[in-house]
C-alpha cells in the first residue's frame, strides 16, 4: 500500500475501535491477523513464496472489511447470517439467485449474506489470478481469509449474535476476540496442506452451519460459568493505550475457554485451512499462474 492508503486504513480502524454494536471486530485484529498469516503455511512451495513474500499486507488488510463498515452501508452484511430466522431445511446449501426468487433482496442483507458473499470474492480472487494482479491478489485474498473467518464464529450465525437476547451481552467479543488474544501462539498450529475445493457455494454453506451447530454449548457453558463465579470474580480493569477498561478477568476466562473444551481453537484451525483451501483452489482455477 502506499502512504495514502495506509493513512485511510488507519482513520477507519479508528472508527472500528471506537463503534460499537453490531459492527464490532470479528475475531479481534489479533485473530485475523494471525489466521491470514497461518493460511500461508498451508500453500504448496509455488504459492507459499509468492504470499510470504507479502505477508505483512495480508496481515494489515485483513482488518479492512470491519473497518470499511463505517463508509459503506453493504458491508455489514457480508459479515454474518442469521440463520435463526430461516427454515434452514429451505434455505441451506442455496444459492444467492435461489434466494432471490423466495424473497427481497433488502429482506437478505438485513440477516446477512457471509455464504452468499465468499463465493463472489473467490471469483474475482479468480480474475485477479488470471490477470496476475498482485496488488488484487493480496488485497482480495485478505479480505476473503476475513470472510471465511467470519463464517467459522458461531456468533456469527444467530440474531443473538452478543448474547443480547439470553442476557449475556458481551459474549461477542469474549469468544472471538478476549480468550484468543489470551491464548495466543497456542493457536499456532498447522491445520494440514490446502485443498482443491471445487464447489466454493456448497462449502461457504458448510461452515456456516458447522458454526451454527456450535451455538447451543456456546450459550449454556457461558451461563454454567456465569453462574458458579461470584459478580467481582467476573471482572477487571485492564490499561488499554490510555484508557482503563472493564473486561473478563482472566480466571474467569480461562474457565470459560476450559469448558468450552477447544471450540475456540477448533473453530480458528478450521479457519486457516479453509482459508489456505480458497486460496490455493484460486490459484489452480487461474491455471497456476508462476510470480517468480
Amino acid at each position: 500500500m502506499n502512504i495514502s492508503s495506509k493513512t485511510i486504513l488507519k482513520i477507519l480502524l479508528f472508527f472500528c475501535i471506537a463503534s460499537e454494536g453490531r459492527a464490532k471486530t470479528t475475531w479481534g485484529f489479533f485473530g485475523h491477523r494471525k489466521i491470514n498469516l497461518l493460511a500461508i503455511y498451508t500453500l504448496p512451495p509455488a504459492l507459499h513464496l509468492f504470499y510470504r513474500r507479502h505477508q505483512k499486507e495480508l496481515q494489515e488488510l485483513a482488518v479492512l472489511p470491519d473497518a470499511r463498515r463505517y463508509i459503506l452501508d453493504e458491508e455489514a452484511a457480508r459479515h454474518y447470517i442469521d440463520l435463526d430466522i430461516y427454515d434452514l431445511n429451505k434455505v441451506s446449501f442455496s444459492t444467492w439467485e435461489q434466494m432471490l426468487r423466495r424473497t427481497s433482496e433488502d429482506s437478505l442483507r438485513k440477516h446477512g449474506i457471509v455464504p452468499w458473499h465468499i463465493p463472489v470474492v473467490y471469483q474475482r480472487l479468480v480474475n485477479a489470478f488470471i490477470k496476475k494482479d498482485s496488488l488484487q491478489i493480496i488485497k482480495l485474498s485478505a479480505e476473503l481469509g476475513h470472510y471465511v473467518a467470519d463464517a467459522h464464529v458461531p456468533l456469527h450465525t444467530s440474531s443473538n449474535y452478543d448474547g443480547q437476547k439470553t442476557g449475556q451481552s458481551g459474549l461477542h467479543s469474549f469468544w472471538e476476540s478476549r480468550i484468543p488474544e489470551l491464548l495466543g501462539d497456542k493457536l499456532d498450529q498447522f491445520s494440514g496442506p490446502a485443498t482443491f475445493i471445487s464447489n466454493v457455494q456448497q462449502l461457504s454453506w458448510t461452515w456456516v452451519l458447522a458454526s451454527h451447530r456450535e451455538l447451543p454449548h456456546l450459550f449454556n457453558i457461558a451461563t454454567t460459568i456465569s453462574q458458579s463465579m461470584k459478580e467481582a470474580e467476573k471482572y477487571s480493569f485492564e490499561q488499554k493505550g490510555t484508557t482503563l477498561i472493564k473486561t473478563p478477568s482472566l480466571k474467569y476466562s480461562l474457565a470459560y475457554h476450559k469448558a468450552l473444551n477447544k471450540q475456540i481453537e477448533s473453530r480458528f484451525i478450521a479457519s486457516v485451512q479453509h482459508v489456505g483451501d480458497l486460496w490455493y483452489s484460486a490459484w489452480l482455477t487461474a491455471g497456476e499462474p508462476s510470480f517468480e
